[in-house]
C-alpha cells in the first residue's frame, strides 16, 4: 500500500520600497536560503527537480496572471478549483512525499528574503522547510501587475525512492507486547492482531520489541506483505517470527 504524505501552507504579506528583480534570481535566492536553513536544522540539501520546478513556476505565473492569491484571494493553494496534488499529477510527478508552501508579498526590496523570513517564522511552514523526507524541490516566483510577488515552494521525494511495507502482526502470547516501527510506538494485547503500514526515505524497515521484563529492546527487520507473530517459547521466553504471507 502506498502512503503519500501531504502538507499545505500559505502566507500573505505586504509592505515597503522595491527594486526590479528577475523571477529566476528570486527563485535561486529562495533555494539558497532554504538549503542554508535546512543545514542548520539537520536536514539534507534539496535538489531542484525539473518537473517540480515546472509545476511550481506554472502555478506562480498563473497566480500572477490573475493577480490573486488563489480563487478567493486568500488561499494560494487553490486556483481554478485545483490544489497542488492535482497540479503534481497533471505535471507528471509521482510523490512518496509532497508538500507546498505558498505566499505573496509586495513592496519589499528583497522579496525572497521576506518570504523566507515569514515562512521560517511560521511553525507549519517551517516544518515543511526542514522536513527530512523531502530531497527534491520546485520553486516558482512571479510578479503580478499590481506589484505583488507570488511564491510557490514545493517539497518532494519521488515514489521510487521510498521504502514502504505492509505487514500483519499477531500477539500469540498471554502478555501485552510493546514495540516500535520506525519512530512510532505501538502495543498489542494478548490475542490481538493488526495490519501495519510504514514508509520511510530508504533502508530496511525495523521493528524494535520490548519483551515483558526485558531490560533491552530486540530489533528485527520487517519485510513487505509478510505475517509475523509474537510467541512464547517452551523455556518461558519470547520470540518474533515469520508465519506466512499477507
Amino acid at each position: 500500500m502506498q502512503r503519500v504524505a501531504i502538507l499545505v501552507l500559505a502566507v500573505p504579506l505586504l509592505a515597503q520600497p522595491v527594486r526590479a528583480q528577475k523571477p529566476a534570481d528570486v527563485e535561486k535566492a529562495i533555494l539558497t536560503a532554504a538549503n542554508a536553513y535546512r543545514a542548520k536544522n539537520g536536514a539534507g540539501k534539496l535538489a531542484r527537480d525539473a518537473t517540480l520546478d515546472a509545476i511550481a513556476q506554472k502555478h506562480a505565473q498563473a497566480l500572477a496572471r490573475v493577480d490573486k492569491f488563489g480563487d478567493n484571494d486568500r488561499n494560494g493553494h487553490i486556483l481554478d478549483g485545483k490544489d497542488f496534488t492535482d497540479r503534481a499529477k497533471a505535471g507528471g510527478y509521482k510523490p512518496a512525499y509532497l508538500a507546498e508552501n505558498v505566499g505573496w508579498n509586495k513592496g519589499f526590496k528583497d522579496p525572497a528574503a521576506k518570504i523566507m523570513k515569514d515562512w521560517i517564522g511560521s511553525p507549519p511552514h517551517r516544518k515543511n522547510l526542514v522536513e527530512k523526507m523531502a530531497n527534491q524541490t520546485g520553486i516558482g516566483a512571479a510578479r503580478g501587475k499590481s506589484g505583488r510577488w507570488y511564491f510557490v515552494h514545493l517539497f518532494g521525494r519521488p515514489l521510487g525512492e521510498q521504502t514502504m511495507i505492509k505487514a500483519a502482526l499477531e500477539n500469540r502470547t498471554k502478555q501485552t507486547i510493546k514495540f516500535t516501527i520506525g519512530t512510532k510506538k505501538y502495543e498489542l494485547k494478548a490475542g490481538e492482531k493488526a495490519v501495519f503500514t510504514h514508509s520511510q526515505p530508504s533502508g530496511k524497515v525495523q521493528i524494535s520489541i520490548t519483551w515483558p521484563n526485558a531490560k533491552k529492546a530486540e530489533t528485527s527487520d520487517l519485510d513487505d506483505k509478510i505475517r509475523y507473530a509474537f510467541e512464547e517459547t517452551k523455556k518461558g521466553g519470547f520470540e518474533f517470527k515469520k508465519v506466512g504471507a499477507l
